[in-house]
């Protein structure tokens, strides 16, 4: 009896040691799940004539802390699914505070047909 009564004990004791692992590990993980740089508003227009493509997008800090170089990545896929381009672009502001927003504006050359447009909001883009 005293031998199933250790067991026992060694027993609960490594369930409340796994059960706390993974409370723990799961609060990390879902942080660093949560969304960070939210779009808030996207529109753009393709002129044919001269090619080009204008971008006008805003994008939201979602979080609690001040967030470093805030963007967006634009990706074209043309027939069959083919990449056709891919470029990132800054946000006017080079911060954004909890809960702000900043507008990313661009406007590029595209040469041949495109048949999907995704945008992608980033952070931490450096540069000059």
């Amino acid at each position: 009896m005293r031998g199933r009564r250790k067991g026992l004990k060694y027993g609960l004791l490594f369930l409340i040691a796994v059960t706390s692992l993974f409370a723990f590990s799961g609060r990390s993980f879902c942080e660093e799940e949560a969304v960070k740089i939210a779009l808030t508003t996207s529109s753009f227009r393709y002129d044919a004539d001269r090619k080009t493509l204008e971008l006008d997008v805003t994008v939201k800090n979602m979080t609690s802390v001040e967030l470093e170089g805030p963007g967006v990545m634009v990706t074209l896929y043309g027939p069959g699914d083919k990449l056709i381009l891919q470029r990132s672009f800054r946000a006017r502001r080079v911060a954004l505070l909890p809960g702000e927003e900043s507008e990313v504006k661009a406007s590029f050359f595209v040469e041949g047909p495109f048949y999907d447009v995704r945008l992608t909001a980033l952070e931490g883009m450096g540069g000059g």
